[in-house]
């Protein structure tokens, strides 16, 4: 067994885990990261940017939603369950962070939406070479900073594993953690602090199951991000720290469509008929922007299911003016390939993805989730839907077409009509980018035993410790996962260091 030191330790290289190792090292610590994995960022390559509030990119576009407007509305959307003094440090730090960003030769675009009624608060990463917002534009980012981790002698060991975390059996202070490599041979590791930002348990399914009552595969299908098992919640758990209610950061997905068959995806995503398997309506469509609420509504469906529906005389329409709703993320704006994406997907093939599709994980394959006929009730009889409802709730809809929604007051111009010679479904069942919480912190992101108290140099940061968005993610202020990662590790980063300068801290 080898032996080595640090002041501080981190586990897990993503998001939260590079940034809480450069803040820490920027503060002269030694500082030592140990990642499962084989690089940096992990899922957040992914992405594309961040949340922020006040920050000299909105004033340029002269953006007032002010930092006390977020936390305002960030606090009543949560109905207080945050820990608020936690979302204030977050969010008044978040300006910050992007000129911290930026101070690695990082450059974004500017400031987005990611849907017409949420807040402009996105930042998005820029390319270089391009003036166009760009999938996995965030790995530009991780990958500077992980340029600034070894510029600062931070040590990053890759394809290792924290076995255990060390406590004095005495004062309860964290000493260490136990350690093995890829060729399984184990490393003592003391340490002062420990920050543990190891990304949740969304690669779990037993864990989600205990933690959540989802069955992943048959009620969920969030994405499966490889090494967020559960490892850092668990080394925590075992190491004294009180367990915090867990939710899944909720959305919505088509198996086997969303991030693969992209104009299919979108098109089936605009704001037309929703039913679910009784053949009812279940809110305004127009909320299929928003894809936190939209989860929640098919979340509470029978089967965790629900079906858009339209017509091939609404793909024609969508062929004179194009798709009501366009997203940044996948830009889709027309439905030019709408039929050679029907016929790659009807007979296997392939199509065009944005590279998430390879997180959803493989249990997807071989569902049918999208179907067309050539009546409604061969459109029932494929699907499974309630046909005596679904008639009547069409002749109800298309009574309302081009007017008021007199169920929902969804807006005139979406009231298109289920009419035509032919019928296309997609099922949307609940999906989500990972989990959230697992254990409980305090606003300097300490981590806390069953007595609230905080475990002596232990920290969290990122998915294990994200407590903040209460029972739905906040997806009205958008770039709030990776804003989350990025502040938080921050955070937890300089406090952990300024732990070791404290009172509190005895050698």
């Amino acid at each position: 067994m080898s032996k080595v030191e640090a002041d501080v330790v981190v586990i897990g290289a993503g998001a939260s885990g590079i940034a809480a190792a450069v803040a820490a090292a920027e503060k002269d610590a030694k500082v030592i990261v140990y990642e499962k994995g084989s690089t940096t960022g992990g899922a957040a390559n992914m992405g594309m940017g961040f949340f922020a509030v006040e920050s000299r990119h909105q004033k340029a576009q002269m953006i007032d939603l002010t930092l006390d407007q977020a936390f305002d509305f960030f606090m009543e959307y949560t109905h207080w369950h945050a820990d608020a003094r936690l979302v204030r440090k977050y969010m008044a730090q978040s300006a910050d962070t992007i000129e911290w960003i930026e101070s690695l030769g990082v450059e974004f675009l500017g400031v987005y939406k990611y849907f017409e009624k949420s807040f402009p608060t996105w930042h998005v990463v820029k390319v270089p070479g391009s003036n166009k917002p760009t999938e996995r534009s965030a790995s530009v980012m991780f990958k500077a900073l992980t340029d600034r981790a070894v510029e600062l002698d931070v040590e990053l060991n890759f394809q290792h594993t924290v076995k255990k975390i060390q406590k004095d059996p005495e004062t309860g202070r964290i000493t260490g953690v136990s350690v093995v490599d890829e060729q399984g041979n184990q490393i003592d590791c003391e340490c002062d602090t420990l920050i543990v930002a190891a990304g949740g348990f969304g690669n779990n399914p037993e864990m989600i199951k205990q933690m959540t009552g989802y069955t992943w595969g048959e009620d969920l299908f969030s994405f499966r991000i490889p090494g967020d098992d559960g490892d850092g919640v668990n080394l925590m758990w075992d190491a004294g720290a009180v367990k915090s209610p867990v939710n899944v950061e909720l959305t919505y997905t088509t198996p086997g469509i969303t991030d693969i068959f992209k104009t299919l995806s979108e098109t089936m995503r605009q704001p037309n008929l929703m039913v679910n398997l009784e053949g009812l309506r279940i809110f305004n469509e127009e909320t299929m922007q928003n894809t936190t609420f939209t989860g929640n509504a098919i979340s509470r469906q029978t089967g965790k299911t629900a079906f858009t529906i339209i017509s091939d005389e609404i793909i024609e329409d969508y062929k004179k003016t194009g798709l009501d709703y366009i997203t940044f993320h996948h830009n889709i704006k027309t439905v030019d390939k709408w039929q050679s994406e029907i016929d790659a997907y009807k007979s296997g093939g392939e199509s065009e993805t944005a590279g998430l599709s390879d997180l959803h994980g493989e249990d997807e394959t071989g569902q049918v989730c999208f179907w067309e006929a050539n009546s409604l009730e061969e459109l029932c009889e494929k699907t499974g839907i309630n046909y005596k409802n679904l008639q009547a709730t069409i002749e109800e809809y298309n009574d309302c077409e081009g007017s008021y929604d007199t169920l929902f007051n969804k807006h005139p111009k979406y009231m298109r009509a289920i009419k035509g010679k032919k019928f296309y479904a997609a099922i949307h069942r609940p999906c989500g980018y990972g989990t959230l919480g697992g254990v409980k912190t305090n606003d300097m992101l300490q981590v806390l035993d069953a007595e609230n108290k905080p475990v002596p140099g232990m920290y969290s940061a990122g998915f294990d410790a994200c407590n903040i968005f209460g029972d739905s993610y906040c997806f009205l202020l958008p770039g709030n996962t990776m804003g989350w990662a990025l502040n938080s590790g921050r955070m937890a980063g300089y406090n952990a260091v300024d732990y070791l300068d404290s009172d509190d801290f005895v050698e």
